[in-house]
């Protein structure tokens, strides 16, 4: 199983995020770093595990329509053996050339951002993220972006944003229907409590999940994500 961690980055710096009320968020804190600056938390994520993805989340991108993709260049060539997955609140085709030219970042286009459904199709489709955002149960967006699976990218993120941070578990429900109409690789976003969550979402057929608040209050170990990394490769291999 895939798992990637979550950091999210306001006012320039690494922040908790918790059940997605933005303007409530505090620095983080976590047994994994005792760092708030964004490259030293990577550093130091990177020294702990071996992680081959990380998702950022920038809300003061997201937020205050901020371009950020002088930062985020620096940012990727810094870390440019990893794959990244940036939220920056992408609204328009337009915004997604910034980051065309940085090769391991991938685009997250948020349906809670997103109003530009040219974006959808595009050259770069395959490369891009299509986040479906929900919070309290409501669709976050344009109704297409939920409704139309023709436009729906290769890999696609359910995102439960009053769940992130809350310890309240994955929306496993939403996921299920999700999956048993799409043929898209699927990433569980919000609400992962530790490994146990992490298991259940490998038996229904989750191909990764978007970790941070577990991760950070070491409710999953390092000998648990090598133990889901092998149980992965081996699943690929033909393993029974």
């Amino acid at each position: 199983m895939h798992i990637i961690p979550v950091i999210d980055i306001q006012d320039g710096i690494v922040v908790h995020a918790r059940g997605g009320e933005r303007a409530k968020y505090q620095p983080l804190k976590s047994e994994l770093t005792s760092s708030i600056d964004p490259f030293q938390v990577i550093d130091d994520l990177l020294q702990w595990f071996p992680f081959t993805t990380l998702y950022i989340a920038d809300l003061d991108a997201i937020e205050r329509d901020m371009d950020k993709s002088h930062f985020y260049s620096e940012l990727a060539q810094r870390f440019s053996g990893i794959s990244i997955w940036l939220d920056v609140g992408i609204k328009t085709q337009k915004q997604t050339s910034l980051y065309a030219s940085i090769s391991n970042i991938r685009l997250i286009l948020g349906s809670e951002s997103l109003t530009d459904l040219s974006v959808l199709t595009g050259s770069c489709t395959s490369q891009n993220i299509l986040s479906l955002d929900k919070r309290g149960g409501l669709q976050l967006g344009l109704a297409e972006l939920f409704e139309n699976q023709q436009i729906w990218t290769d890999t696609m993120i359910a995102m439960s944003l009053d769940k992130v941070g809350e310890n309240r578990g994955p929306d496993t429900d939403w996921l299920l229907a999700l999956m048993s109409t799409s043929k898209c690789d699927w990433y569980a976003a919000g609400g992962v409590r530790g490994v146990t969550d992490l298991l259940n979402l490998q038996r229904l057929g989750v191909k990764g999940s978007l970790v941070a608040s577990a991760l950070h209050a070491g409710h999953i170990t390092y000998e648990n994500l090598t133990n889901l990394n092998r149980d992965t490769a081996f699943a690929c291999k033909g393993g029974v």
